[in-house]
């Protein structure tokens, strides 16, 4: 890898994806599945009544969207276009998603956008606007 700021992008984006998400998501998916999760003592993390009330559904897909940012960041260190590009949309999706969430919302953003700004800043470098 020759861009230095693909690889700190891609390692912020792993952490991201497998910590943050897939890890919390798959922690606690046997919970999901045995049905031991008391949705009333959760705490109120989402904005928006209806992410808070699928709850069950948002822990899959977390590990789903947490998966797809480490393969996107794979991506990124082999050198691969679709790496890039699914990285971008992962990031623009969470700059997004962050704005329901309430306290959780301002870690990913930070990650997010701060991968992206390194994202685009080694893929355009030093170009200019013409």
């Amino acid at each position: 890898m020759k861009n230095r700021k693909f690889k700190i992008a891609a390692i912020i984006m792993i952490i991201h994806g497998a910590m943050m998400e897939a890890g919390s998501g798959l922690m606690l998916m046997p919970f999901v599945f045995k049905g031991a999760l008391d949705l009333n003592a959760i705490p109120p993390i989402f904005a928006i009544d209806f992410f808070r009330n699928n709850i069950i559904f948002m822990i899959p897909m977390s590990v789903v969207f947490g998966i797809a940012r480490v393969i996107g960041a794979t991506g990124v260190l082999k050198n691969r276009k679709w790496g890039f590009i699914l990285s971008v949309i992962n990031c623009i999706l969470t700059m997004n998603l962050m704005l329901f969430m309430i306290p959780v919302g301002i870690v990913d953003g930070l990650l997010a956008c701060s991968a992206l700004v390194l994202l685009l800043t080694g893929y355009y470098g030093n170009e200019t606007i013409n």
